[in-house]
């Protein structure tokens, strides 16, 4: 006999359990805009809170993504709206040039260099960025998640580390004496 199947939880329940992971996580796709954040995370909660009766024996985990990449589809249509996209090559050349990396690297952790290299991003890598290596979801959920291709999460993840590995290098020199000091 296999295990017995637990009960579907309250809404309530799962709202409650769930609620302060997934604002983090739209936080960061939101690249700190608190705003844009807070109505995408209430948005997909009040459609998840619509489907509640068909998705309520779904595991609380699946429901928790489902939310995630409901709220990640609002906050970029917030941000089509506001036509805040900037175009790749130079927000890329931003990240690498700013001069204040180096003073930001003497001072921060890599989680936040990271983070903050991240909130650059135009709002579908950084979506991908959160889900990816935040969230620690493989590719085939990321793209589930955000309705992209496969190779469309796979094209976003190479470009980040390509942005992000210099960064890395450098901290990684910092913290041992080298470069900077």
């Amino acid at each position: 006999m296999g295990s017995p199947v637990p009960p579907p939880e309250s809404f309530e329940t799962f709202y409650c359990s769930t609620a302060p992971r997934v604002r983090r996580a739209v936080q960061r796709i939101a690249a700190g805009d608190h705003h844009i954040a807070e109505d995408a995370t209430q948005e997909a909660y009040c459609q998840l809170w619509e489907l509640w009766s068909c998705r309520e024996s779904e595991p609380p985990e699946d429901n928790r993504k489902y939310v995630v990449g409901i709220a990640a589809h609002k906050v970029m249509d917030a941000y089509r709206r506001q036509r805040r996209l900037t175009e790749l090559d130079a927000e890329l050349a931003e990240a690498v040039e700013d001069s204040r990396v180096d003073d930001v690297l003497d001072e921060l952790v890599v989680l936040k260099t990271v983070r903050e290299l991240i909130a650059r991003q135009p709002p579908q890598r950084r979506a991908v960025a959160v889900l990816f290596f935040l969230e620690e979801l493989n590719h085939d959920e990321v793209a589930a998640i955000l309705d992209i291709s496969k190779s469309t999460v796979r094209t976003h993840v190479q470009r980040l580390r390509a942005v992000l590995r210099p960064q890395l290098v450098r901290l990684n020199q910092i913290d041992q004496g080298g470069e900077g000091r």
